[in-house]
């Protein structure tokens, strides 16, 4: 990789996670970066390389759309300089996923990230590295703030994480799950912990099936949270009504929301974004799916054809196409 290492230490980053997690922390001024920002089309994307290998335009309103690109070990980092390249050549404000928390998913099916804190302190260095003069979104690390084992440990990592990051330049938005998950109290008091004062704001809905109306409501019943941080809302895949709280594996309906845009007219909400990309799996799902964060063209055609804002034309295609296996 062309970018050098850091020169903060191992100590010196979990001793300002410390310090981010205080209760008592000052709320930083706010950037608002997607303020007439553009945001990046990724050529790169599994749906852009789907489509051009099979000649499948159906996948247009999947492939030509932007969402972010995660980051989800060390690996990931190499390919993070075609992508920064792309964005300062177009002047588009690059949208990054770090999602690498330690007991990520709590163990369960989607179970993975750092093997300890001093790994994930490490990881963050090394993102700060990749990202070096690029001025980018950073989604920290979804579900993390909202899982069940969410714990002084989790918020000491990433207020230091949200501190690091802020301090390099990067614009962070903590994770905040869904409008269904936690009351409003209970996450108010949780991003407190995991360092909002440092952040620029929070997500919503990320990988999620819950209106962009009911994200909205939810937010705004945040007021209390203070330091008025915005928020930024997942739409990949909620075109349609929310399913029942116990399907969340690639369920069914589902369609694709409102396009991404940072002008969405919401009181408080700074862009609607594709974070999950459109089209990945959520794993087997007991169906012999594929595996999480695989592209799947089934479930990408699902969201197309039932999305209630594209054309006629463009679901009808989808429609017609050549069943895709998985």
């Amino acid at each position: 990789m062309r970018h050098a290492l850091p020169a903060a230490s191992l100590a010196l980053v979990l001793a300002a996670a410390v310090l981010g997690g205080c209760g008592g922390a000052e709320y930083v001024p706010l950037n608002h970066p997607f303020r007439d920002a553009s945001l990046l089309v990724d050529a790169d994307s599994p749906a852009a390389h789907w489509r051009t290998d099979r000649h499948a335009a159906w996948l247009d309103p999947i492939a030509d759309t932007p969402q972010a690109r995660w980051v989800t070990e060390p690996a990931d980092l190499a390919d993070l300089d075609s992508y920064l390249d792309a964005a300062r050549d177009r002047r588009a404000l690059p949208v990054i996923v770090v999602y690498h928390v330690p007991n990520q998913d709590c163990g369960g099916p989607a179970a993975g990230g750092a093997a300890d804190a001093g790994a994930y302190a490490q990881f963050i260095d090394r993102t700060v590295a990749a990202l070096s003069d690029s001025r980018a979104a950073v989604i920290l690390e979804p579900d993390a703030v909202a899982d069940e084992c969410f714990d002084d440990t989790r918020a000491v990592l990433l207020a230091g994480a949200t501190r690091r990051l802020g301090e390099a330049g990067q614009h962070v938005y903590l994770d905040a799950g869904n409008s269904r998950w936690r009351t409003p109290e209970e996450m108010a008091e949780r991003l407190r912990r995991a360092g909002i004062a440092r952040a620029e704001g929070f997500a919503v809905n990320v990988a999620n099936r819950q209106s962009t109306t009911d994200s909205h409501r939810w937010r705004l019943r945040l007021s209390h949270l203070g330091g008025d941080r915005e928020m930024v809302i997942d739409t990949s895949r909620n075109g349609l009504a929310a399913p029942p709280d116990d399907q969340w594996c690639n369920a069914a309906p589902q369609a694709l929301g409102q396009p991404p845009t940072t002008e969405p007219k919401l009181d408080r909400v700074a862009a609607l974004l594709r974070i999950k990309n459109p089209g990945e799996s959520d794993g087997p799902c007991g169906r012999g799916e594929p595996a999480p964060g695989v592209f799947s063209p089934a479930q990408a055609r699902t969201l197309i054809v039932a999305a209630p804002w594209l054309p006629a034309t463009a679901r009808r295609a989808a429609a017609d196409a050549d069943a895709p296996v998985n």
